[in-house]
This record gives structure tokens, sequence and C-alpha cells, in this order.
């Protein structure tokens, strides 16, 4: 009976190694991988989605809209001024083979004076995380891994290019990161506009130095707490692609 447990045991393992396997194989040939696309939720997108934030006050700012037969994601400070950043970890991306993020954005309402080179008034209407996991402590969620990150975002009032260095403690590690201000001001407000970033030349260029090729996260912001004003925003489809 113990020899046919192990036997049996030892087969589930090399299925799935197989299996693990093939699906790295089937995604790296594959031209596109959609990161979310909020399709499949209902009412708001926390059974794949977390926050460092109670849910309650995570799902009063984000919810699962649909308009024309398309899902969305919107975030909205109007109703309740909080800044509640959410996130997806653990994906299947691989940053060597597919360095592409592209990224849908309607932005609705910007936060009043926002700008974010100033603790004061840093708010942004939408923002977008990518995070480079540097190092991988077990039995610790997304939130809590040491990690270096770039944040894009639709600023109210920098100019598209800004760079803004930005360091952080957590758990003991020094942990670094970068907004990069990809929109500004009311041009385009209302509008769906799809963004397109090479993840891994802008950590070369912001940061000096190779992305670490570890699990990548993504996360979503926006707020308007320091300004004690109102932002939203929607979000589509997040990709990640070749070219």
């Amino acid at each position: 009976m113990k020899k046919r447990f192990i036997i049996s045991i030892s087969l589930l393992i090399t299925a799935l190694f197989f299996g693990l396997q093939q699906s790295k194989d089937l995604f790296s040939q594959s031209d596109y991988f959609i990161i979310e696309d909020f399709q499949k939720y209902s009412g708001n997108p926390f059974s794949v989605w977390t926050s460092r934030d109670e849910i309650k006050k995570a799902t009063a700012v984000y919810k699962i809209v649909e308009d024309d037969g398309k899902k969305f994601l919107r975030a909205s400070t109007v109703n309740v001024n909080n800044s509640v950043q959410i996130g997806k970890g653990n994906l299947k991306w691989d940053i060597k083979t597919h360095p592409y993020l592209s990224w849908e954005w309607r932005v609705r309402t910007l936060p009043d004076k926002g700008s974010e080179n100033n603790e004061k008034t840093n708010d942004s209407a939408a923002g977008l995380y990518v995070v480079y996991q540097t190092k991988s402590i077990p039995l610790v969620g997304w939130q809590y891994q040491p990690a270096n990150w770039i944040k894009y975002v639709w600023s109210t009032t920098l100019p598209v290019g800004t760079v803004i260095p930005r360091k952080i403690t957590k758990a003991g590690f020094e942990l670094e990161g970068r907004y990069v201000v990809v929109a500004s001001g009311e041009n385009d407000l209302d509008e769906w506009i799809t963004f397109k970033r090479n993840v891994v030349d802008d950590y070369q260029k912001y940061f000096g130095t190779k992305p670490p090729y570890k699990s990548m996260m993504i996360g979503i912001l926006t707020d308007s707490d320091n300004t004690k004003s109102k932002a939203e925003a929607d979000y589509g489809v997040i990709k990640a692609s070749k070219n």
C-alpha cells in the first residue's frame, strides 16, 4: 500500500511538472498573454485580486461595471475618499519573452491639483504598478515580498515623461520605485486610451540594471486622499506581448 502511494505521488508530480512545462512552452510561443480583462468577475474582482486593506474598504472603491457588453474595473473615490491599492500576483509572465505591457485606461475625474512629486498632493487619477520581486520569502503573500516597482500614472498636473524616484522600507528591506507620468491633465478625459511600455527597457533605464527575472505582479491605484478631492478611472484589458 505504501509503495503504491509513493508511485501515485510520483506520477502526480511528474504529470504536474510536464503540465506546467507545457503551459510555459505554450505561453512562450504565444505572441501575447492576457494578464487581466475583468470579464470573469461579478460585482468586484476580489476572488482573485487582493488588497493590503480590508476587503470592505477596497470594495468601496473598486467595482466591476458592464457597458455595451464589456466589463471593466471602475475605481472611484467620488463617494469615499480612500487610498486603496489592489494587486494581482503569481502571474505566469515571463518578461524575457514578453517584455511589453499594454493596458487600457479611461480617466473620468482628476484629483484636484494632484502632483505626484509632493506628499501633500500625491494623488493620481489612474496608476498601474509593475512589481519586480527581488527576493522570495516563503509563506508570505505578494504584498509583503521584497520588490522594486514602476508605477505608470495619469497625473493631474505633471507633464508626460516626468520620472519621480521613491523609496520605502518594508519588513526591514529598503525598496525602490519610480513614478512615470504617461498621461497628464484633461487631454483625452472620458476616452479609452491604450498605453504600451517595454517593462524590461524601462527598468534598466530607471534603475540602471537589468530587472530581476522573478515573479511579476501588477497593482492598481486610483486615489484622492492627500488632495481631499475626488478621482475616478476605468481599467480595461491588461496584456503582455513579445512586441
